[in-house]
């Protein structure tokens, strides 16, 4: 038996490209006389779709892509995920696999697991299924679990979260395959952890495993793909792209073949999911150019990197906006940037209408605060770079990255401006590790003298980021660990030796800040938890857990 996997990158709601795809990956795997072929989780629809599955035709949109399903399998037997309308009482769909062969929809099988925690709401949409079920085909047992079906086994980290393990009542049931229908959601850790996983719940029943993932980017949530065949010791002897559609044929009958080790590089990770999320994003919004501000620092650097690696050079333009405060190599090493990667570069000085408004604005709002000065200079390149939006049909893409965001370390409608945080969900320390990694990899793209210099805003003179915050490798050693470790300040002080009132002064910075995350543009997953989707607690909260007294 040959059994083929269409990893597919779907677009949300759009029925017409997805069943698209799908005919061309059936058309694929017919050619490769195979006897079965099988897609990720939803499908038809792609995950997820949040309320656009409330809207009224789309419950008729999925009924037509069925038939169209249906017909396909005359030629080949078909596994492939879709919200099925649940008529009866709870919630108003079934995340559905369908197992169809010979014409005719044979089994449908309802997810059991449905999460609702990080970027998960599935509960707010999907009732839960109530029993295993196992399809036959061409003599072949498969045991059927969708992704989060597969993560309470004692080897997830979720382990216990569930009262049952679908996993284990699908095996019992007697199958001879059995089947993980994903849509996987990426971070960096998760890679080695899911592989890992998933090698030993083959081992453990001594069955060969099928894992099929999604691929591509939504919104700034990444699904890396990484579709993989284990054997029945927990070898991956199959293994799909990461990050791009890919089309992966098994031949049951030889279950031996290349032996791939479960590891990775996270530089290389994160990078390739920043560039997948961007690309995707970009096309799946029907925009093709986008701009930045570039100041010479180290995260427009990043950021430029990004996009001209997503979208081509052609796509990207950089645009300097120098104040009174910027130094001459923050445009120097603008420009050599720029040069290295070969993408269009603007220059617009703010100077001029930054001294307009310092000298009329005390008539109205009295005598100009040093913050106020600040704030103002971010302000007005935010204001320009929106600008450049509505007049060149250009989307604006964020630098700030995730210890700012944590911190407030950045201006509410100045510097967080954008339609996409391109790395808001990578620390400051990590920001540099992309960078000396992209060097290496790509040549010397980011000009040493950026990487070498203190960061500062250039808001006023002498200014550097350590004037106000701690130095980042402290900074980040406390963010990572209460943000997605969930750490108090009496762990995160005995897991670092930090002092308490760095600590207590960053957590409280954390805290106040949460009203500006509330208005920040999508970020692009990349770790456990990210703003927005990972990260969230009331703006008026007053946690005592965090509450810096002496503030």
């Amino acid at each position: 038996m040959r059994i083929a996997i269409g990893q597919m990158n779907p677009v949300v709601a759009d029925f017409n490209i997805n069943i698209k795809k799908v005919i061309y990956f059936v058309e694929e795997a017919i050619k490769e006389e195979c006897d079965l072929i099988i897609f990720p989780e939803l499908t038809l629809c792609g995950y997820i779709p949040e309320d656009l599955i409330l809207q009224g035709d789309f419950s008729k949109r999925t009924e037509q892509s069925l038939k169209i399903i249906e017909s396909l399998s005359r030629d080949i037997a078909i596994v492939c995920g879709y919200a099925k309308k649940n008529y009866g009482k709870g919630k108003p769909f079934f995340n559905t696999v369908g197992f169809f062969s010979d014409g005719m929809l044979r089994v449908e099988y309802r997810k059991r697991l449905l999460p609702n925690y990080d970027v998960f709401n599935e509960k707010r949409y999907f009732e839960e299924g109530d029993k295993p079920r196992v399809i036959e085909a061409n003599g072949v047992r498969f045991g059927i679990t969708v992704c989060e079906d597969g993560w309470n086994t004692e080897f997830s980290p979720a382990y216990g979260l569930y009262s049952i393990d679908p996993v284990e009542e699908t095996v019992q049931s007697g199958c001879d395959i059995l089947l993980n229908i994903a849509a996987s959601p990426f971070y960096y850790k998760k890679v080695f952890l899911r592989e890992t996983m998933f090698s030993n719940i083959a081992k453990k029943y001594s069955i060969p495993l099928i894992f099929v993932n999604q691929a591509g980017g939504i919104d700034g949530i990444v699904f890396d793909g990484d579709s993989c065949v284990f054997d029945r010791d927990g070898r991956i002897i199959k293994k799909a792209k990461r990050f791009e559609e890919d089309f992966v044929v098994w031949d049951v009958n030889n279950e031996k073949g290349k032996i791939f080790p479960v590891k990775s590089d996270d530089n290389e990770l994160i990078f390739n999911a920043l560039v997948t999320g961007l690309k995707d994003f970009i096309e799946k919004i029907g925009a093709k150019r986008v701009h930045l501000g570039l100041s010479g620092g180290i995260d427009s650097a990043l950021v430029s990197v990004i996009a001209r690696y997503a979208l081509g050079s052609e796509n990207v333009c950089g645009i300097m906006l120098p104040s009174p405060y910027s130094s001459r190599s923050s445009i120097e090493d603008s420009l050599l940037l720029a040069d290295n990667l070969g993408i269009k570069v603007e220059r617009i000085d703010i100077s001029h209408y930054f001294e307009v408004l310092k000298n009329e604005l005390p008539v109205s709002i009295g005598d100009l605060k040093d913050i106020t000065e600040q704030n103002l200079q971010a302000r007005l390149r935010g204001m320009i770079l929106m600008a450049y939006s509505n007049n060149n049909n250009s989307i604006l893409l964020n630098t700030g990255n995730k210890s700012e965001l944590a911190v407030g370390y950045a201006t509410i409608y100045g510097d967080m401006c954008g339609a996409i945080a391109v790395i808001g969900d990578v620390y400051k320390t990590k920001v540099y590790s992309l960078a000396r990694w992209i060097n290496k990899k790509y040549g010397k793209l980011i000009p040493e003298s950026i990487l070498v210099k203190s960061p500062s805003a250039e808001l006023k003179p002498g200014q550097t980021d350590q004037d106000t915050l701690p130095p980042y490798d402290v900074l980040d050693g406390i963010l990572e660990r209460y943000i997605e470790k969930g750490m108090s300040i009496e762990e995160i002080i005995g897991d670092t030796g930090f002092e308490k009132e760095t600590v207590k002064k960053v957590l409280n910075m954390v805290q106040r800040s949460e009203f500006k995350r509330k208005q920040a543009p999508p970020v692009i997953k990349v770790t456990s938890k990210a703003f927005v989707t990972g990260f969230r607690f009331p703006i008026s909260s007053n946690f005592q857990g965090v509450k810096n007294e002496d503030a």
